[in-house]
């Protein structure tokens, strides 16, 4: 994720790079919400969309455990909120 403009002083507010990343920076958080949502919304369907949804969500966070660099452990355990039996 991009560092937060009002973190960034070498860029400008008129600077277009900076209204690109503010952008992003926004796309990212409006992607993220409606994932959350829509995780939240499966998992309550019934059983079997909870069973199907947490299995899915088990084998991603597998995956991405087993590649090991900080960005897939820490996405892992962000996931991990989402499968009770796994936190």
């Amino acid at each position: 994720m991009a560092i937060p403009l009002s973190a960034r002083p070498e860029l400008s507010r008129d600077d277009s790079d900076a209204a690109w990343m503010v952008d992003v920076e926004v796309d990212l958080a409006t992607a993220l919400a409606l994932a959350r949502a829509s995780t939240r919304a499966l998992l309550e369907l019934s059983p079997l969309a909870h069973r199907e949804i947490s299995a899915a969500l088990a084998h991603e966070i597998d995956t991405l455990e087993t590649q090991r660099d900080p960005r897939s452990v820490a996405a892992a355990r962000a996931l991990k909120q989402y499968l009770p039996e796994a936190a």
